[in-house]
Parts: structure tokens; sequence; C-alpha cells
């Protein structure tokens, strides 16, 4: 029988799971940082923009000789020059003046706003001025992007491409990043054959090994897949020790249950310490939680959405910790479409499919891997609830 503790203390317990040495950190260039996570604060050296400048096409103008211009009465100003892209501005606007800008142009000193070329019209050395601007009106000032001294990225923030656009507006070429964890994955069972192969009667293809390198490869993770180790325990712990030996994070799916050949938590806890071997979580229950010198060791489900499940919790959970990301939660609320049962005395993890703002529970049992293709998140059921209603409202994690 498995000593069961909740979903909720599983995540403590992986929280406080030995995070070896740490990870160390590396310089990477700019076009080669999408995807990995910051491993000091960013700050803003200098203003971005360095300058004011105007985001239309126009006239640079002091907003107050535009005051009350209109279609009938337009305002007249005398052009004093053109600001030129990519120039410094070296003309000063007195009363009655402005300077032809393009978007972008530095404004010229004594400016104070832009008006757009489409109300105003340039004749000879005038313009006529047919709508009022205030001050500042299509204007970017200096620092309004990013003013000197902010914190911009914080260490542990995933560079995305938003990132890199800052990164390179602040003139950062390089970036110090945390090295990507190194996860082992192993797969146990002599039922499993590689995906390649066809399997005979009572074998299956080798789905978590695939499964789980594509998780923790969005985590952030470089992955190895060391094979299969057959359903021998001298075999099992030879291929635990030389993962913990080699890599940051070991992910082992299957013999993890109470069956005979299911070593699992016996392995880990020859080599180092199980802190728990069964979570009170429908799927995913015989998950074992342990660490080998150091390294954590996640023993999976061999049944692939649980094996998903228990991945995308809490072994993700690990991998932030790793890179000091504190990962914000991809919700949306919804309300369910049909009654769901629940009576198992243990949370329930059920899949969904989102249309707007309905859920409508996609069904299957854990060895079915075809459910979470076809879902767009899921919904967590209370472990003390029977169940929940049509039309309640869940709130969706979205996958």
């Amino acid at each position: 029988m498995l000593n069961v503790i909740s979903l909720d203390e599983a995540l403590d317990l992986v929280r406080r799971v030995p995070a070896g040495a740490g990870l160390e950190t590396e310089t990477v260039g700019l076009d080669a940082a999408s995807g990995r996570f910051l491993a000091l604060d960013v700050i803003a050296r200098e203003d971005v923009p360095a300058f004011e400048r105007s985001t239309m096409d126009g006239f640079a103008v002091r907003a107050s000789d535009t005051f009350g211009a209109s279609a009938a009465i337009p305002s007249m100003l005398k052009i004093a020059g053109e600001i030129k892209m990519g120039e410094s501005a070296d003309l000063t606007l007195n009363p009655g003046e402005c300077a032809a800008i393009p978007t972008g142009g530095m404004l010229p000193a004594g400016a104070d706003a832009v008006v757009p070329v489409e109300y105003a019209d340039a004749e000879g050395d005038m313009c006529l001025v047919y709508s009022a601007v205030s001050p500042l009106q299509n204007v970017t000032r200096r620092g309004d992007d990013v003013p000197a001294g902010k914190t911009v990225l914080k260490a542990g923030d995933r560079i995305n491409t938003a990132s890199v656009g800052v990164l390179a507006a602040m003139g950062i070429p390089e970036v110090p990043v945390f090295r990507k964890p190194r996860a082992a994955i192993l797969s146990t069972g002599d039922e499993l054959v590689p995906v390649e192969e066809t399997p005979s009667c009572g074998q299956v293809r080798d789905v978590n090994s695939h499964l789980l390198y594509s998780l923790c490869s969005s985590f952030g993770c470089d992955c190895e897949f060391l094979g299969i180790v057959r359903d021998d325990r001298t075999a099992l712990i030879k291929a635990l020790r030389a993962a913990a030996d080699a890599f940051d994070v070991v992910l082992l799916s299957g013999g993890s249950s109470a069956g005979r050949a299911d070593m699992t938590a016996e392995a880990v806890a020859e080599l180092g310490e199980v802190f728990c071997h069964g979570i009170a979580v429908k799927p995913g229950k015989p998950t074992v939680l342990g660490a080998i010198g150091g390294k954590a060791v996640f023993g999976l489900p061999g049944h692939p959405t649980a094996c998903w499940f228990m991945t995308e919790i809490l072994v993700r959970e690990h991998i932030d910790s790793l890179l000091g990301h504190k990962r914000k939660e991809r919700l949306s609320d919804a309300f369910l479409t049909g009654n769901v049962p629940s009576n198992h005395g243990r949370e329930e993890l059920l899949c969904v499919r989102l249309d707007g703002r309905e859920a409508t529970p996609v069904y299957a049992k854990s060895g079915v891997i075809s459910q979470l293709s076809a879902a767009d998140g899921y919904i967590v059921i209370p472990r003390d609830s029977e169940g929940l209603k049509k039309g309640e409202a869940v709130r969706v994690r979205l996958i």
C-alpha cells in the first residue's frame, strides 16, 4: 500500500528538494537568448529613447501656437527648417515657427508637439495647421520607453521575443543566463519497445520518453534519453546512479506503483532518499519523489496521461526553482457544459476543451494519451468533492 500525501504537500516537498550545487551561468549572444533564463537583473544604463521624438510624419510645433486652429480658421506658422531622420535637430523653434519632421525624428528645441501631416498644408515657407494639438501630443519623450536606472528584467525571467527587443534597444548584445538544466530520461518495463518498432502481443511503444523530452525541453532543459531499463533491480540501480552522477534531474517513468516489478522507490531509497511514494491525486497516485546525491529524482507513472500531469505540475516546479523562475499560470474562467461526478477520496485532474467560456470535459483513462491532444486545459476537482454540476464556474489551467 502507498502512504499517500496531498498534491499541495507534494509541491511543498518539491520546493524543498535539494537543487544540487546550483546551475552555473554563461553568456549568450542576443540572437541566442530567446527562451533562456536570466541569471542577473538587467538595469537600464541609459534612457530609451535617448531624445524626444515624433510618432508621426508632420510638423514639430509649439502646441500653444495651434490653440484654436480649425479647418475654417487655420493657424499660420513659418517653416523654420526640416528635421532629417537619424540626424540631430540643430535648430530651435521660436514662437510662430514649425519644422517638418518624419516619424522617429528628433524633436527640435522649443517644440513640444507634432501636428500630423494630414492636418497641415505647406505653402512655400509657411504652414497652415487645421487642428490644434496639446503639449506632448504625438511625441515620445526621452526615457518614455525605459528610463535609465530602471530594472527592466529580473533574474529568473524567461527571455521572450519582446525581451530581446528591449535588450537590443538598450544596447545589450550579450546576456547572462543560467546554464540549461540537464534532464536524464529513463523508461522502465519489459513491455516497452522503441517507437520505431512494431509491438508484438503484450508490448507497447515507449510513449513517455518522448513525452518527457518534449515537456522538459519546453521548461528550458537540455534532455537526454538514456534508454529503456528492463524490470531488473540491478540494472535499474546502475542506471539511476549513472544518471544522478551526470545530470541535474532524473526522470524515470514506470515502475512506481505497488506491483511486483515496480521497484523505483526501493532503488531510489538504496541510492539516496525517498521523500514520498504516493500522491492523493487522479491520475498520478503512484508518483515517487526523492533525491540521489543531491539531485532530484522523479518516479513518474507509466500511464502517459498520468505521467504528463505529474511532470507538468511537479517536475516543472522543480525546474523553475533551479532557474529562479516565478512562472505565471495561464488561467481561463469558464462554465462546465455537463455534470462531472467525482468521489475518489483524492483530487482529480480532468482535461477539458474550451469553446469561448464553455468547458467540456474530455473523458478518458490515464493510459489513453489522445485525451491530451484534444484538450485546451484541465481543471482540478477538490479531494473532498463529490463532483461538479453543469453550469458551475471552473478555473481552467491552460496547456
